[in-house]
């Protein structure tokens, strides 16, 4: 495949994914707006943190082939046979719901400690939130598998990550709060509630759209033995990702929902909603050129490979300054705009998280191309370092400092993080991956742009 395909693919896919999270992110935005309008702060806390712990839960629960069906499925498309894409799909799928649904009934019992206390918080409430934990792990799974073959922007659209998901599961839980408005019942319970039938929904549409692409037929053997067959790859997996939760600013608002009253969290809960926004674009870029990545890697083609993380990185570091810098502007009243008239407290939780947020954003794809294409036990060791730092400054920076020393700590946290990814990426695949800093390769990479929109084949690639 011509270097030039490649990139028209890159570009393509990279659009279709930035279409979808143009229109995702400001609907998962709409999510919190309404709720923080309707619900008390520490109710709406509690909505927050769940999505934010569905993270670390589905990790767990899909046992590493939320990265794994991706890596596994795009290494079928490129020819490799062990695997047959079904068997892929259905391994993922069952191992995914097996462990799900065991980590939801010992979630149930002994994992309420992890959600903010709450007024009124009742057995059944936790048994709700205990069924969204288990139904958004199979969505993100589900999800995963459109991108594995190569459909980036139908797993965008799909997606179960994130704090509220894609366009399609945003747009369906919003149905679900306008239905329950019209009948005056929109409560903590009924939104979750709505979050449950938005993931059930858009995991059995996108299997469908998967199984419809890759064939469903696959033997209940083959399945166990790909299931065995990655145990080594997938628990390695697993580590990786916990590790990334456990340093990055979801585990930060998971130990301040343990540590600190729900009611003074609520401000840093919709302040991480827009940290969500600024790192999308990476998001974008991770999702969009995974197979692409994978393939330049095994033909050995360092220097395309990187010029394909940095100018995209780049891009997505550019829009970060411009919107962190318009959101800097905007000040509390901006923020009492946003997300309701308690909440200027938000604004101060974002220009601390920023100075993170923008570092994070400039390295780029570090740590998503260790575990595409390295060692994820040398991903594992730089996150062990990071954990050992992280941790504890988030656990005494919260019980110090309260909800501003955790913003400052999960600053700290994305910093750390992506300084030693950086060098560790150097060392183990020789790879930058941060974005330009000279305005020359901005230059060029217009110039590559305005040529790859200018061929005949733009339709064809």
């Amino acid at each position: 495949m011509s270097r030039q395909k490649d990139r028209r693919q890159v570009l393509r896919a990279t659009l279709a994914v930035a279409a979808s999270r143009a229109l995702g992110f400001p609907l998962a935005l709409a999510v919190s707006m309404w709720l923080t309008r309707v619900l008390p702060r520490e109710e709406f806390a509690f909505f927050g943190v769940l999505a934010t712990f569905s993270i670390v839960f589905a990790i767990f629960a899909q046992a590493g082939f939320q990265t794994g069906v991706v890596r596994m499925l795009g290494e079928a498309e490129a020819g490799d046979e062990r695997h047959p894409a079904p068997t892929v799909v259905y391994a993922a799928l069952l191992s995914t719901v097996v462990g799900s649904l065991l980590l939801g009934v010992l979630f149930y019992f002994a994992g309420r400690e992890a959600l903010p206390s709450i007024p009124g918080g009742s057995d059944w409430l936790f048994a709700l939130a205990a069924l969204l934990l288990v139904v958004r792990s199979v969505n993100t799974v589900a999800a995963e598998a459109l991108r594995g073959i190569g459909r980036v922007g139908l797993s965008s659209n799909f997606s179960g990550q994130g704090n509220q998901g894609g366009v399609v599961r945003c747009v369906l839980v919003l149905a679900g709060f306008a239905l329950a408005s019209v009948f005056g019942v929109l409560t903590l319970e009924t939104a979750i509630w709505a979050s449950i039938s938005a993931s059930v929904i858009c995991a059995i549409w996108a299997l469908a759209i998967v199984l419809r692409y890759t064939g469903a037929g696959a033997s209940a053997k083959d399945v166990v033995a790909t299931i065995k067959a990655r145990r080594h790859d997938n628990f390695n997996m697993v580590i990786s990702e916990g590790l990334i939760f456990w340093t990055s600013g979801s585990a930060a608002l998971v130990i301040g929902g343990m540590i600190i009253d729900a009611a003074m969290m609520a401000g840093m809960v919709a302040a991480f909603q827009l940290r969500n926004i600024l790192t999308s674009p990476l998001t974008v870029i991770a999702g969009a050129v995974p197979n692409i990545l994978i393939r330049l890697h095994r033909e050995g083609d360092k220097e395309e490979l990187e010029r394909v993380m940095r100018t995209t990185g780049s891009a997505a570091f550019l829009l970060c300054l411009g919107v962190c810098g318009g959101l800097a502007l905007i000040g509390p009243g901006g923020f009492r705009l946003l997300f309701g008239a308690g909440y200027g407290d938000a604004y101060f939780h974002f220009l601390i998280m920023a100075v993170g947020i923008t570092y994070f954003v400039y390295c780029g794809l570090s740590g998503q191309a260790l575990l595409l294409m390295g060692d994820t036990r040398v991903h594992r060791r730089v996150m062990m370092r990071v954990l050992a730092v992280t941790m504890p400054a988030y656990i005494l920076l919260a019980y110090f400092a309260g909800p501003y020393g955790l913003s400052a700590a999960l600053a700290g946290s994305m910093i750390l993080q992506k300084h030693l990814l950086i060098r560790a990426i150097r060392q183990d695949l020789d790879l930058d991956t941060r974005a330009y800093l000279d305005p020359r390769e901005y230059k060029k990479a217009f110039v590559m742009l305005k040529r790859i929109l200018a061929e005949k084949t733009w339709g064809k690639g």
